[in-house]
């Protein structure tokens, strides 16, 4: 009687036939990230919109967990599990030390550096513009993304919707990688998937035609034990029998390979409204490819002068938000904004909690989403009380579903907290005289 064959012997060995094949991401079911179940990465999403919010129609009401949504985030119901509401949390940096006289250079500016903006060889301008100054330093997700340096194939993308900028450098750049060095983002669908997708695309087809090369190997492999079966006692069938099912269990994932990483078709459409889910479409394939681990979606700029026609608003945002508190109509459609902003947000979660990891959870759980805004709110361009919102736990860094009373906290220290969750070793983010460390509570 033949002596048992083990399952490697067995695929390298039969009729000289090497089917040995290691574990591949792409043998993953579609939909499914390209990360073993074992080694789950975590990713970061920065979502960026200006001109502050109406707070009493953002900011939600009661416990820490016994909380309730205001209007403006009813969109986001679906989510409330998957929520940190951030309430009470200081641009401490931005009104201790701001560089600069202009309120939206400082909000957007410091947003994400929580640190002091710098002139440019131009001075100040207009309305006390910093013509083509610059954030004081890199924003927290350009540290992240060089701590991803090398890992994936890029350490980090960034997506734009409206975005294409306005005069003033610092209003147009929220995402800085060091001084005088923004982050230029991709404004099109169009453009991001011709730059990222067409070679995965392309990679796609490759990794099929190898897929069908080795169901071939399978297939011979499969051959070899048939006649090999004829041979042996019944023990030993039993065994082949197994061996065989292992090989049928390949071959059945090398089947589902053709769909396990596509990207989503390319779309030319541009319209405001439309290019945000496009742009968040892409980012969550990517994410899932793991082709990047830091995405950037930038809405517009700071001052953003978008007009809302679908909303049916005749005036511009910007000038929305500098009514005053008595102007009801204002007010109204201010809060529309911030529900619409609520509302695309949550299909960004949609399409993360839609992708399955390895291990049978969600992209979105291992995954820390952060809507900014450069200011709180926009008649006042006010530094305090921001609007951050936090989605997602980084793979369980912390817990959600809470509602958080910040008591004046420095944005810092939130941004030192995702870093820490990211696996960087870090204490302090941008100016350190404005930063406590992790952010107690989260």
């Amino acid at each position: 009687m033949t002596s048992p064959l083990s399952r490697r012997t067995l695929l390298r060995g039969l009729g000289g036939v090497a089917v040995g094949l290691p574990f591949l991401g792409a043998m993953l079911r579609p939909g499914r990230s390209v990360a073993q179940p074992s080694a789950i990465p975590k990713r970061l999403i920065v979502v960026y919109r200006g001109n502050g919010v109406v707070p009493e129609r953002w900011f939600a009401s009661g416990g820490e967990t016994d909380f309730t949504l205001a209007s403006s985030m009813a969109p986001l119901a679906r989510h409330r599990d998957d929520l940190v509401i951030l309430d009470g949390l200081d641009m401490t940096s931005a009104v201790e030390r701001p560089g600069g006289g202009n309120g939206h250079d400082v909000g957007t500016g410091h947003c994400c550096t929580a640190t002091a903006i710098v002139q440019g060889p131009s001075g100040v301008g207009e309305f006390g513009h910093l013509w083509d100054g610059s954030a004081g330093g890199a924003s927290f997700d350009q540290v992240a993304a060089r701590h991803f340096e090398g890992v994936t194939p890029y350490s980090s993308l960034a997506f734009g919707i409206g975005a294409e900028g306005i005069r003033q450098a610092i209003p147009s750049r929220p995402f800085w990688r060091a001084p005088f060095e923004p982050v230029i983002p991709m404004h099109s669908a169009s453009q991001a998937f011709d730059r990222v997708f067409a070679p995965l695309a392309s990679s796609v087809a490759e990794q099929a035609a190898r897929a069908a090369r080795r169901r071939r190997v399978l297939d011979a492999a499969s051959g070899d034990l048939s006649r090999l079966r004829g041979r042996v006692g019944a023990d030993d069938r039993r065994r082949l029998d197994a061996h065989a099912e292992s090989i049928a269990d390949i071959a059945r994932r090398l089947d589902d390979l053709p769909g396990a990483c596509a990207a989503p078709a390319r779309d030319d459409r541009t319209a405001y409204e439309v290019l945000g889910r496009l742009q968040m479409d892409l980012a969550t394939r990517a994410l899932a490819c793991d082709l990047t681990r830091v995405v950037t979606l930038q809405y517009s700029t700071g001052q953003s002068g978008t007009r809302f026609r679908w909303l049916d608003h005749a005036d511009g945002h910007h000038g929305l938000s500098h009514e005053g508190d008595s102007n009801a109509t204002a007010v109204n459609q201010l809060a529309e904004i911030d529900t619409w902003y609520a509302g695309e947000l949550a299909y960004l979660l949609d399409q993360l909690a839609a992708v399955e990891e390895g291990d049978g959870s969600r992209l979105l759980d291992h995954t820390a989403v952060l809507l900014v805004n450069e200011i709180g709110k926009g008649n006042t361009h006010t530094r305090r009380r921001m609007p951050f919102l936090l989605a997602g736990s980084a793979g369980g860094a912390w817990r959600t579903g809470r509602n958080l009373q910040l008591g004046g906290r420095p944005h810092g220290d939130l941004f030192v907290s995702i870093l820490r969750a990211l696996g960087l070793d870090v204490t302090s983010f941008g100016d350190p005289d404005f930063c406590n460390g992790p952010l107690a509570g989260l």
